[in-house]
């Protein structure tokens, strides 16, 4: 395989795309910056007055600070830990969509909406700003419907919206208020049972923006829950040969099962973002601690397939079905890797058959010898009766002379 033919396919090479996510989310945001700069510059129609601040040139993101900070030069950085209170409403109609008081985020894991998330990183302690955000910094073109989840920092189960659907032209208007913030302490000086609250936070947030088609921003989370979740003893990244974890205590195994749902959604989320490469690292790493984990199998079928390796999928494919013989997902899972098998069967036959040289007619079916013998046969007949005619001639001739 060419290197240009490996990059087409591998979009992460051998150095771990997770380890990429942060940077490429990076990229990925300022591109998107840019374009909503350009398509959101022309649809303000309402003149703003001096009190608001346009943050990015465009229109897109304005600021009227309600309250001043305090008079300094220090601001949160990236993996700060913010305490906020915000309010979030509908600017036309001010239905409440979201209220929270004294919650802590992650700045720069898009643990809120995007537009909010950028506007702390220019605000100072104890500044309470109103914000206007437009669709693509608020709920983007995926909206977001009654009863659908908020997807609410630090909870698994949330509440969820209640107000009238958000389509994709929604603007949304912003009460936003930075109390302080600190930086993120060091993992390794964590106990496990924060360990797994950050952890399972993070991967739920994933997991909600993994929902909303977004999987770049889903595995930065999925990476950020396990830089929380690792631990180098207890067999987590270490492994027995075997492949069964040693005897650990029941916090270590839970912080391990965490890590493998953690690993098995990244999975997921790399193979709709196209880093096939990587996907299949993740999905393994489940499988090397539990061998019969259905939905790694299933997973791991998928990303075989994805990038045509179509035996090894359905290898994979029956794994899981055995693992899973009542699973839906799973029986479908293995019927399109025999299918895809049978055609690729079908392909090789009929490209043998066309390399020796073979017919593809059935063996009772009439060839071309068949039809010589029958022009044969026909042709005699007919020198049989011009002979026949000119005996007749003759003997007419020699009748007359």
């Amino acid at each position: 395989m060419s290197e240009e033919e490996r990059t087409l396919v591998d979009k992460s090479e051998s150095s771990s795309f997770e380890d990429l996510a942060s940077a490429a989310a990076h990229e990925i945001e300022e591109a998107k910056i840019a374009e909503a700069a350009a398509a959101e510059k022309e649809k303000i129609a309402e003149p703003k007055t001096d009190e608001w601040q346009d943050v990015l040139g465009s229109g897109a993101l304005l600021k009227k600070i309600l309250k001043p900070g305090k008079d300094s030069e220090s601001r949160p950085n990236r993996s700060d830990i913010c305490r906020i209170s915000y309010e979030i409403k509908i600017r036309d109609t001010g239905d409440l969509v979201e209220k929270r008081d004294q919650v802590k985020i992650y700045l720069g894991d898009n643990e809120v909406l995007q537009g909010m998330d950028l506007a702390l990183t220019l605000m100072h302690e104890g500044e309470e700003n109103f914000l206007q955000l437009a669709p693509r910094f608020a709920y983007g073109e995926t909206g977001l419907k009654t009863g659908e989840s908020l997807g609410t920092v630090g909870e698994l189960d949330g509440p969820k919206y209640d107000g009238p659907n958000i389509g994709p032209e929604t603007w949304l208007e912003v009460r936003l208020e930075l109390h302080d913030w600190n930086e993120e302490p060091e993992h390794e000086t964590l106990p496990i049972a924060e360990r797994m609250q950050i952890g399972t936070r993070r991967r739920a947030r994933g997991n909600w923006w993994y929902g909303r088609g977004e999987p770049i921003l889903a595995v930065q989370l999925y990476r950020r829950a396990l830089d929380v979740l690792d631990e180098s003893e207890g067999g987590i990244t270490d492994p027995t040969p075997s492949g069964q974890m040693a005897p650990t205590s029941d916090a270590l195994k839970a912080l391990l099962d965490e890590r493998l749902r953690v690993h098995n959604n990244m999975a997921a989320a790399q193979l709709k973002a196209g880093a096939y490469d990587a996907a299949l690292q993740a999905v393994t790493r489940v499988l090397q601690c539990q061998p019969d984990n259905a939905k790694a199998l299933y997973r791991k079928s998928r990303i075989l397939s994805a990038m045509g390796r179509n035996s090894e999928a359905l290898e994979a494919a029956r794994a899981a079905a055995a693992a899973a013989p009542d699973d839906s997902g799973t029986k479908k899972e293995l019927q399109r890797c025999e299918q895809r098998a049978n055609r690729d069967r079908s392909v090789e036959r009929r490209l043998a058959k066309r390399m020796l040289g073979t017919s593809d007619q059935p063996k009772g079916s009439p060839d071309k010898k068949p039809s010589r013998a029958k022009m044969f046969v026909w042709g005699s007949l007919l020198l049989s009766l011009l002979v026949g005619v000119a005996s007749v001639l003759v003997y007419r001739y020699k009748l007359q002379h």
